[in-house]
């Protein structure tokens, strides 16, 4: 039996990788472009035919980012697929174990938008896209699940959500931030117990 190395990954793969992990640790703006070629193992002329520019790998990460975490949205959803209500019920409660995980520092959409002030800045735009993309996918669900005010209780819940996700790196899974399940129940029974008119 011959011993075979696992297939190293393409070096536009490690850039990317090694750019997402130092962005999130350290900051965007805080990590260079030679420190990302240096711990990838690219070189610099082969990091600039994949991304001519820093911006570039900004734009890819979060691009990776947003396919990773529609990918989870949509699973969380699968599992209470025709229960609108289950599905918001469990956003929130995925959502709270995510920002107790060790190691959790922010949503880096967030981070983004802290750290691009520039509204013209091509990773602030993709950051509010995906915030907005959130509002409306919540939208739907509380469309789909029967809310007496859909709109209302979206707002709501993307606000509790983006909330707990901003305070988590200031006061962990404890404090404030475990609230969220809480706040985010409370906000659902209120939409589906409330008498009409």
């Amino acid at each position: 039996m011959t011993n075979m190395a696992a297939p190293r990954s393409s070096p536009r793969q490690r850039l990317l990788e090694t750019a997402s992990d130092l962005f999130y640790r350290i900051g965007i703006r805080s990590v260079g472009v030679d420190t990302i070629s240096e711990q990838s193992g690219v070189g610099k002329p082969t990091m600039y035919r994949h991304f001519s520019t820093k911006d570039e790998l900004i734009s890819a990460y979060l691009e990776e980012e947003n396919r990773r975490h529609w990918q989870w949205f949509e699973e969380v959803l699968t599992a209470y697929q025709g229960n609108a209500k289950a599905q918001l019920l469990a956003l929130l409660e995925v959502t709270a174990q995510m920002i107790s995980e060790p190691g959790y520092r922010g949503c880096a959409f967030l981070n983004v938008l802290a750290e691009f002030s520039d509204e013209g800045h091509p990773a602030r735009r993709q950051a509010i896209e995906h915030k907005q993309e959130l509002n409306r996918r919540l939208y739907d669900i509380c469309r789909e699940a029967g809310a007496l005010d859909p709109k209302v209780l979206a707002d709501q819940l993307s606000l509790v959500i983006n909330g707990a996700l901003a305070s988590a790196p200031i006061f962990g899974a404890a404090g404030p931030t475990g609230q969220l399940t809480a706040i985010g129940t409370h906000l659902i029974n209120l939409q589906f117990n409330a008498p009409n008119g």
